[in-house]
């Protein structure tokens, strides 16, 4: 049973559930391709949530079970509201990314936040928008590598502009930790080629931001807290690389980093005071995929 998208709003509470007759049965909900997973997956979400997260994350495809309805946080909006608890068959791999949407919901307004409520009444000229808004999407084969996807990147979380001139990038990453509590900070390989890419391309420097988003919990539920704000340049941080290893458990590489790379945001300011990203961009042709 796949569930098509319809332009009508949905008032009818959400209670679509895929049948042991599917194909799909005992199947990752967010592999495209059918991939056998029989590790049942939770989640408390609001029917709306429910609805947009099986049409544009899931394939379509809808929770085997539906159950209790309380008041409670929603897994993916992070709304206070009623809630359903909802079970999906899936894989780990792809649960986490399922359950990071939330976090990263939050992560992506604290960054905005921030930039209204510190850098526009100093810096009314500067605007930051959104670029990359957070997408739910399936998973799918990609044609193209990953670094070849990366040369042709133009664009990153958000976009800085003065005067109506795009100045640089931001790309945020989000972790429940905070850089002054870390030993090392960790940033795949294709994140990082991402971001080199991008610079490469547009000919516009980058700034990495991290998001130190907790969670708070309202058993049975929880909710995602944004709690501190880092920066740092992909200049920098490459220079703070201690090594490159495989991530555990996973068929990727990832560099680890020196958290020593990151300045709390409070001195954020004195970047544009400076604009330190002029010299940033002339650096751009260090750069290099990996």
């Amino acid at each position: 049973m796949v569930i098509e998208a319809v332009e009508t709003a949905i008032v009818a509470p959400f209670r679509d559930t895929m049948p042991q007759s599917s194909e799909y049965w005992e199947a990752c909900a967010r592999e495209t391709s059918r991939k056998t997973a029989r590790t049942l997956q939770h989640i408390y979400l609001c029917d709306p949530c429910a609805r947009r997260l099986t049409l544009e994350a899931l394939n379509g495809r809808p929770p085997i079970y539906h159950g209790e309805t309380i008041s409670g946080y929603c897994g993916l909006c992070n709304a206070k509201t009623e809630v359903t608890l909802r079970v999906w068959f899936a894989c780990g791999i792809c649960w986490n990314v399922i359950l990071a949407y939330q976090k990263t919901f939050v992560a992506s307004a604290s960054v905005l936040q921030y930039w209204a409520a510190n850098m526009t009444p100093r810096f009314g000229a500067f605007l930051c928008e959104e670029k990359e808004e957070v997408r739910l999407e399936p998973y799918a084969r990609a044609g193209k590598t990953k670094k070849q996807a990366a040369a042709m990147l133009d664009t990153l979380d958000f976009l800085v502009k003065g005067a109506d001139t795009a100045l640089f990038h931001i790309e945020l990453k989000t972790g429940p930790g905070s850089i002054d509590g870390m030993s090392e900070f960790q940033l795949d390989i294709n994140d990082s080629n991402d971001i080199i890419g991008a610079i490469k391309y547009t000919g516009l420097p980058a700034y990495i931001f991290h998001a130190q988003v907790i969670h708070q919990y309202a058993p049975p539920t929880r909710y995602s807290l944004a709690t501190g704000l880092w920066f740092t340049d992909i200049w920098t941080l490459l220079a703070a690389r201690r090594s490159k290893k495989p991530r555990r458990g996973e068929d990727k590489d990832a560099g680890y980093y020196r958290p020593s790379a990151f300045q709390p945001i409070e001195k954020f300011a004195a970047e544009l005071e400076s604009k330190r990203y002029l010299e940033l961009a002339s650096r751009i042709g260090e750069l290099n995929l990996e």
